[in-house]
């Protein structure tokens, strides 16, 4: 397990063992991926039918959103405005107070990214998938996202990392 640099300044992802890509450029390249998709959606069109729309229909606007998604990660550091505080929001909805390390969910429709908060606008990447139920636990892809984020934030635990001064010492 490895945390590598994005082209976002304050967001990173990790690596995991024996893959090519981080965890955004994986995700990024999966669902631009139309066989990948026709796939996912093929296993999973019952859930798919609570968007109403076909297979072909949801392939379409995966790949459109992840577009968008991509444009405007790109365009996040042109705006003073807009910051990876607004991209990123607590994965647990009635988390209201600080924690250390949160698990953190980045919302596109049904694509999600999830991360974990160093220090506002500073996260870490562990996963992400599509996400066409209501809860998580409900579908073994979306468990298995779960599961990461844990296993990541012991992971920045077990190297003491608790703030941005600790997860600069990392090496990176």
């Amino acid at each position: 397990m490895k945390i590598v640099r994005t082209f976002i300044a304050g967001l990173y992802a990790f690596k995991y063992e024996g893959q090519k890509l981080d965890e955004l450029e994986r995700l990024l390249d999966i669902w631009n991926d139309y066989e990948f998709l026709e796939n996912f959606f093929n296993r999973h069109k019952d859930d798919l039918r609570y968007f109403g729309c076909d297979i072909e229909t949801a392939i379409e606007e995966t790949i459109n959103e992840v577009g968008n998604l991509a444009e405007f990660l790109l365009n996040l550091p042109k705006n003073k405005y807009i910051s990876l505080d607004i991209v990123f929001k607590p994965l647990n909805d009635l988390e209201y107070k600080i924690i250390t390390l949160s698990k953190q969910k980045a919302r596109r429709k049904w694509l999600r990214l999830y991360a974990i908060k160093i220090e506002p606008n500073y996260y870490v990447i562990t996963g992400g998938t599509i996400k066409l139920t209501h809860k998580m636990q409900e579908r073994e892809h979306t468990r298995n996202e779960l599961v990461k984020l844990e296993k990541c934030r012991s992971y920045l635990q077990s190297e003491g990392i608790f703030d941005l001064d600790s997860f600069n010492e990392l090496d990176i």
